[in-house]
């Protein structure tokens, strides 16, 4: 069975007949009957009731009628959507939870004002289940932390946060510009689960002698931002500019960066993906 027939099929039962399906269908009626034998042979079955200067569906014809109007309808389908794909590509962009939602929409928009024909499906997660998803070929690059080991064939540098000790503004440690990391003894400390620096901090702490005091965890940057604000707690976090409420303070003993940047897979660097990438690479990163 082929479309053909299955036109041919169609267009009988529209125009009942086979001389005007013929000629609907600019071919020859010959054609066109060979085409219809050759489909109820196929099927086993008489579709049309042969006679008279109608074409008339058998009882098989017309349970075989709805099938093979859905066997086209589903085609069609199928084919606009791959049009539509065509005409209307899709980047799935993976994004690491700890950036700013602020930082995610200013880069995709912007390269949406010059790409309007491109849609980018987002999906955040935290930096080791990024790498998973981009692995198992589920997202074609991701935004995250780079550990300063990556092949540079397959990721790109965007740039770098420094880490420090926020705070809210009426926090006594606010009036100073740095503080030893012994005074953190006790303090209400708002841990940052999906951190790529949540196993290293403690470390960081408990080598000091530190213990802090855990009063919520939280798993995305925006959550973190508003408890500090609210006075619920402090965190050592990336440096975001212009947060009203939240004051940064050094650590003395502490001095950590991070490098924010895409990889992607050789397999997947399509150019799609190249052009998404040369774009965030030549972007002016303020924060």
């Amino acid at each position: 069975m082929d479309l053909s027939q299955l036109r041919y099929f169609l267009a009988i039962v529209e125009t009942q007949g086979f001389t005007k399906a013929a000629e609907r269908l600019f071919v020859s009626q010959p054609s066109l009957s060979a085409g219809i034998k050759k489909l109820e042979q196929e099927l086993g079955v008489v579709l049309f009731e042969r006679g008279g200067r109608r074409a008339t569906l058998t009882a098989a014809g017309n349970i075989f009628l709805e099938k093979a109007r859905n066997i086209i309808y589903e085609y069609q389908s199928a084919l606009q959507t791959l049009q539509d794909f065509q005409q209307y590509p899709t980047l799935r962009l993976g994004v690491v939870c700890t950036l700013r939602i602020s930082v995610i929409c200013s880069l995709v928009s912007a390269f949406r004002v010059e790409n309007p024909h491109i849609t980018i499906q987002l999906k955040d997660s935290y930096v080791n289940n990024l790498n998973k998803l981009l692995e198992d070929g589920e997202v074609d690059l991701i935004l995250t932390v780079l550990n300063g080991e990556e092949n540079p064939e397959t990721s790109v540098k965007l740039f770098e946060q420094q880490l420090l000790l926020a705070v809210p503004e009426i926090h006594p440690f606010a009036q100073r510009e740095e503080i030893n990391i012994s005074e953190l003894e006790e303090q209400p400390y708002i841990e940052r689960i999906n951190c790529e620096f949540w196993r290293e901090n403690p470390l960081i702490y408990k080598s000091a002698g530190v213990k802090t005091r855990a009063v919520y965890l939280a798993n995305q940057e925006e959550w973190v931002i508003h408890l500090i604000q609210e006075g619920l707690g402090i965190s050592f976090m990336p440096v975001w500019s212009n947060l009203s409420g939240i004051k940064y303070i050094n650590i003395s003993e502490v001095d950590i960066c991070r490098q924010i940047g895409l990889k992607w897979k050789n397999e997947q660097n399509s150019e799609l993906v190249s052009l998404f990438r040369d774009f965030a690479a030549n972007q002016n990163y303020t924060f």
